[in-house]
């Protein structure tokens, strides 16, 4: 028997794990169901020729053979029927996807009946640059692929309900509400209406987690009240007006032709269900879908799929890793890449596990974490690369403090050999980079932190997003009420009622310049002469140049830092060159943002390869995709790494073992994996090894330690 690093005996086991059972069993019958209909590299001659149309007689012009291996070719070439193919990290999933899409258009399908959806519109548009380089010697073919439908789900379903609004009796007009933008409208409502009063023993909840509970109620299908009952017990007194307001809120945003993000793929799933001529229209548009990275889609966005890919024309093929389903908390239902099998019981299983990233002796570890996973599809990775390579290395420090020296030495140790920006340090959450963030700046590291507030959520660039929304959108009363509201003698009553008679005029700005307002404050008069001048511009460039120049001067009796925040007025004023109109302006910032502010990252300064050396320290949420040759994943104590929130509860601990494996399988040739003795803090006292750690056998890490490890069982110990 080979023995583990630890007793793993001693770690408490989730006590839910009897009452979740029945779905376990489901979920292993769906995989065991689609396992069966495993197809493999030696069908891919048999499939590739049966896919081809037998009217097509001219030679493909990109030789797939010799540049997939026979599971990737095996993917891209079966274009019939539903497909899931599991990607295994590192295993070139988007050069599969992008060889698909090249023949795909090689094979005679129509650019416009092929629909591709991702997750970010990055990745929508490297499969596609890819795929034109691939067909750049067929002008025909590589020009086709302006015309694939591709990007996110929340940007496909804006373009449907814009497009078919006469259709489906919308407002084409309506303006789409980012999170904050959310927050906002739900505070506003709550302060607005009457609502009975309330106990003083615990507080009414904030607008963040309000918006929170509406949009995983929504996401996760769950109602309210189960919802807070389950995650927010302390606030379950006030249940009854919670919900109540999410109905109100609803209502809200339908009167004034607002789109949050749950509203833009809910209503072209309700649309899809009860409008058959809609429904129709978009099945015969796209009869050949892909979808990347399926084990993040939510309940909502299975729907839309499953609704579009109904007839067994269509055809559909999803990519995924169900070991990389980490996103449970923004609502992703890890079962629905599990329940392919039962959603289409047709459908075919095809497995990508040739791995490019990493080295043998980093993927034996990886397997044995995947192992570990109670449930999901039997993979094995597995890398042809000559070198072995080091197995992992676990160290266990004093402390924090010394845990951060620990990683900075082993960069310093290897820095002859690497830049720094072949490092990475990884963190569960990201307060745990703390201590790594202060030892770097004390020996001279350079480090970029990954996340912060993103670009659209600062504050000065909402503000002035919020003057475009309401050119476009006149009655976007979020927006109102944040302009209004940076006036001096403009308070949250005044913005209420100004916004009333706005709307009431008809949506005019001449209520600006009545004298029962004006006199409230000088700056509603030149407001109304901005708006009016705005209006007028022919270009989304010089829209933003006037607001700018009304802007800035507020700004600056705002802001003590305006000058440092109105360097990211240079980022939105070149943004807005690449748009014709302000309603794509809007989309594309709501929809998919930029994720930098030059305010934040320093200056604006010209890219060098010296400025970019740099060490990553990165949540492992935001890590997933990226890799790096040196990878340091921290803080490996049990109530920290998995999280104590989750030991007792099986999905959930389940996830964080899963957050862990796409930890360790961002290394590509070193792995260092470190905990300090203890963590304290007002959630308890930890100070056990994590037992992801500890459930392997002692044979799969190498122990590099100022303590000394004594295996002489299965149940060794620490001195």
């Amino acid at each position: 028997m080979t023995a583990s690093l630890f007793n793993i005996q001693s770690y408490q086991y989730p006590q839910n794990f009897a009452d979740i059972k029945p779905k376990l069993a489901r979920l292993e019958q769906a995989i065991n169901k689609l396992e069966a209909n495993l197809i493999k590299a030696e069908d891919a001659t048999e499939s590739r020729s049966e896919s081809r149309s037998e009217s097509l007689t001219e030679p493909l012009k990109v030789d797939y053979a010799s540049e997939l291996n026979p599971n990737q070719l095996l993917a891209a070439t079966t274009i019939e029927g539903k497909v899931l193919v599991i990607a295994g990290a590192g295993s070139g999933k988007t050069k599969t996807l992008t060889y698909r899409t090249s023949y795909l258009l090689e094979n005679g399908v129509a650019p416009k009946e092929i629909l591709l959806l991702t997750f970010t519109r990055k990745a929508a548009n490297e499969i596609k640059g890819r795929a034109k380089t691939l067909l750049a010697s067929t002008a025909a073919s590589s020009n086709a692929l302006n015309d694939i439908t591709s990007g996110t789900f929340h940007s496909f379903c804006n373009r449907l309900l814009r497009q078919y609004s006469g259709l489906l009796g919308i407002n084409p007009r309506f303006t789409i509400l980012d999170t904050a933008d959310s927050e906002d409208a739900i505070d506003l409502i709550y302060k607005e209406k009457k609502y009975p009063a309330q106990t003083k023993k615990q507080a009414f909840p904030r607008k963040k987690t309000l918006q929170n509970i509406f949009s995983s109620s929504r996401n996760r299908r769950i109602h309210i009240g189960e919802l807070i009952e389950n995650n927010y017990p302390d606030i379950a007194i006030h249940t009854p007006i919670i919900e109540q307001l999410a109905v109100d809120f609803h209502q809200y945003k339908r009167a004034n032709h607002l789109y949050d993000f749950d509203d833009i793929i809910s209503q072209v799933v309700s649309h899809l269900k009860n409008n058959s001529k809609f429904r129709q229209l978009v099945q015969q548009n796209y009869r050949y879908v892909m979808v990347d990275e399926y084990q993040d889609t939510n309940i909502p966005q299975k729907q839309l799929i499953d609704l579009i890919c109904a007839p067994a024309s269509v055809s559909l093929m999803v990519v995924g890793d169900d070991n990389q389903s980490i996103y449970a908390f923004r609502g992703a239902n890890y079962e629905n890449i599990l329940l392919f099998g039962e959603t289409y019981p047709e459908a075919k299983l095809i497995k990508l596990e040739q791995n490019y990233r990493s080295t043998p002796a980093v993927l034996d570890y990886i397997n044995a974490l995947s192992a570990q996973i109670t449930l999901g599809y039997q993979k094995q990775l597995y890398s042809k690369m000559a070198i072995v390579g080091q197995k992992p290395v676990f160290s266990r420090l004093s402390d924090e403090n010394r845990e951060a020296k620990y990683i900075a030495d082993k960069i310093i140790e290897h820095k002859a050999d690497h830049d720094y920006n072949d490092y990475a340090v990884l963190c569960r959450t990201s307060f745990q980079s703390n201590y790594v963030q202060l030892e770097f700046m004390e020996r001279g590291i350079p480090f970029i932190v990954v996340g912060g507030i993103k670009f659209v959520e600062r504050r000065h660039i909402k503000d002035v997003l919020a003057f475009v929304k309401i050119l476009y959108n006149p009655n976007d009363t979020i927006a109102w009420h944040r302009i209004l509201t940076l006036f001096r003698g403009v308070g949250g009553v005044t913005a209420t009622k100004l916004t009333q008679a706005i709307n009431a005029d008809n949506n005019s700005f001449e209520p600006l310049r009545a004298p029962v307002f004006s006199k409230k404050s000088a700056q509603l008069e030149s407001l109304y002469a901005l708006l009016s001048k705005a209006s007028q511009a022919q270009a989304v460039e010089q829209v933003i140049e006037d607001i700018l120049e009304f802007y800035i001067p507020v700004l600056k009796t705002l802001e003590e830092n305006w000058r440092e925040r109105s360097e990211d007025f240079r980022v939105l004023k070149n943004l807005a060159t690449e748009y014709s109109s302000l309603d794509n302006f809007l989309e594309n910032l709501a929809l998919d943002p930029p994720n930098d502010s030059v305010a934040a990252m320093g200056q604006f300064k010209a890219s060098s390869e010296e400025d970019n050396d740099k060490v990553t320290i990165s949540t492992i949420h935001s890590s997933k995709g990226l890799e790096w040759p040196i990878v340091f994943v921290n803080s490996l104590v049990d109530g920290m790494t998995p999280h104590h929130r989750s030991l007792d509860d099986f999905e959930e601990l389940e996830e964080e073992r899963k957050l862990f494996y796409v930890a360790c399988s961002r290394a590509k040739t070193r792995l260092y994996l470190t905990a300090p003795d203890y963590f304290a803090s007002y959630s308890g006292y930890f100070d056990k090894p994590s037992r992801f750690i500890a459930e392997l056998s002692a044979d799969k890490v190498d122990i590099e330690s100022s303590k000394k490890l004594i295996v002489e069982s299965d149940d060794p110990v620490w001195w």
